[in-house]
């Protein structure tokens, strides 16, 4: 009898469940949005190096409008020079040109023209850090890439810059700019250093930001802006900090990455280290990073190779790119990482317009991640189980402004991306941005029962406004 009743029980149930499943959203059950569940802020990640262009005015007021429009969080101005030919921007010696002098009278320092660069930055909202040493130089000879003969002096000239920016000495300003990096890149022997003993460096670094602290303890100093996450280089900093009671309130380094995994690791392995080393709240600045599918020798030596990279859809301008820059700031959001910064914001060959001024499809793709996180901070539950496709939802301070930024890279399913929503009506229409092959467009998207369906793409970005 009792074997019956489960049998007649599962004669019942049984088409009922099969009626369920097939009525069930196939896909939906992987995908999902709660805007009623509020797990954070997004972190502000999206910062950026190199203002827009200054020098040569013609067609300036737009790069600057667009750089605005993107809402970056941060600018790094290391090697702005590069992108302002002619200019005397932001690197020590374009400031304090005459090595002999005093940098204690303000008269042998050069502000005017960074002081207007800056200004910009200021203007718009945007946080700036400033890189104290010199740009990067791709020239026979190095010669301004290496270490300073003095560098209690060059310490004292920093002081100098500092106190400027900070603290109005010679008629200058009190924008409280908080980040102040020694160096870029010393680890690049010659185009930016002129050894390769690393204790240098240490030595160096350690002089400098004593300096800075005892004039400035409000300020936060770090580097070494590392060519890559290289632990060796990064403990035996620390330890010479530790030693000598020097500030490393950051640790920065730089990626240009083939692929997500390349980059997305490694903020955990640079925190791990840190911890280990005693410095604990030392934040962790990846501000240096650019998608590079054919790494550095794809775009040096064979000029065919170079423009084919430059140029097709799937290098480093194109709309790859541009899916590649979503998804990781994305994924970004669930490691240790403080702070990063793309390169660049500018118009040459590294950013995101060209020589002439024209926005090129990443320019979207960092609009994009501004547009949700200055308008709908505060993160939303996803769940985003498939590694090619990342969910990021944002909610506006007073609960409306609901967006989701959905980040697909190199996916090769073809069936369309079905997402479970909560949170928002059951059915309706939304605005949405697209980036895809065919480019940047607005367009208007159906959803029905409870789920957003969107088009299959190898690689992409939807920001959908609710």
């Amino acid at each position: 009898m009792k074997q019956l009743c489960v049998k007649i029980a599962l004669a019942v149930i049984a088409p009922m469940l099969l009626a369920a499943c097939a009525c069930a959203p196939a896909g939906a059950q992987d995908y999902s949005v709660d805007f009623g569940q509020k797990v954070g802020p997004i972190k502000k990640l999206n910062g950026a190096n190199i203002w827009a262009r200054m020098s040569n005015s013609r067609g300036n007021d737009a790069l600057r409008k667009d750089a605005e429009a993107c809402r970056f969080s941060t600018m790094r101005l290391h090697d702005a020079p590069l992108d302002n030919p002619g200019m005397r921007l932001v690197d020590v010696q374009h400031i304090f040109g005459n090595e002999s002098a005093d940098p204690k009278d303000p008269k042998n320092y050069y502000f005017t023209q960074t002081d207007d660069y800056i200004k910009q930055i200021v203007d718009a909202g945007v946080t700036p850090i400033y890189r104290l040493g010199t740009s990067i130089e791709h020239s026979s000879n190095s010669y301004y890439a290496k270490r300073p003969a003095d560098p209690e002096k060059f310490a004292e000239i920093c002081a100098g810059i500092v106190r400027h920016y900070n603290k109005g000495w010679a008629d200058g300003f009190e924008w409280n700019i908080p980040y102040w990096e020694i160096w870029n890149e010393p680890d690049l022997v010659p185009q930016m250093w002129d050894t390769r003993d690393w204790n240098e460096y240490c030595t160096f670094y350690v002089i400098v930001a004593k300096r800075l602290r005892a004039e400035f303890p409000d300020i936060k100093i770090g580097g070494p802006a590392l060519c890559g996450p290289k632990l060796d280089l990064i403990n035996q900093l620390a330890e010479l900090c530790k030693k000598e009671n020097a500030p490393l309130d950051f640790v920065s380094w730089h990626c240009y990455p083939r692929k997500p995994s390349d980059i997305l690791d490694q903020p955990a392995a640079v925190r791990g280290a840190l911890d280990k080393a005693g410095f604990p709240n030392a934040e962790l600045h990846l501000n240096e990073w650019h998608y590079l599918p054919c790494g550095f020798e794809g775009i040096q030596g064979d000029l065919d190779k170079k423009v084919y990279w430059y140029e097709t859809p799937e290098g480093m301008h194109g709309y790859v790119s541009a899916a590649f820059n979503d998804f990781v700031l994305t994924r970004w959001q669930d490691t240790p990482l403080d702070m990063a910064n793309y390169y660049t914001c500018s118009s040459f060959h590294w950013g995101m317009h060209d020589f002439y001024g024209r926005r090129r499809v990443t320019y979207y793709s960092q609009l994009l991640f501004g547009e949700l996180v200055s308008q709908s901070p505060e993160r939303a539950k996803t769940v985003d189980p498939n590694g090619s496709v990342a969910l990021l939802a944002g909610v506006g301070e007073d609960g409306n402004g609901k967006r989701l930024l959905v980040s697909i890279y190199q996916r090769e399913e073809k069936e369309p991306i079905e997402i479970a929503l909560a949170g928002v009506p059951e059915s309706g229409a939304v605005k949405a941005a697209v980036i895809d092959a065919e480019g940047f467009r607005e367009t208007e998207i159906q959803y029905a029962n409870g789920v957003l369906k969107l088009d299959s793409k190898d690689s992409g970005v939807y920001l959908v406004r609710f």
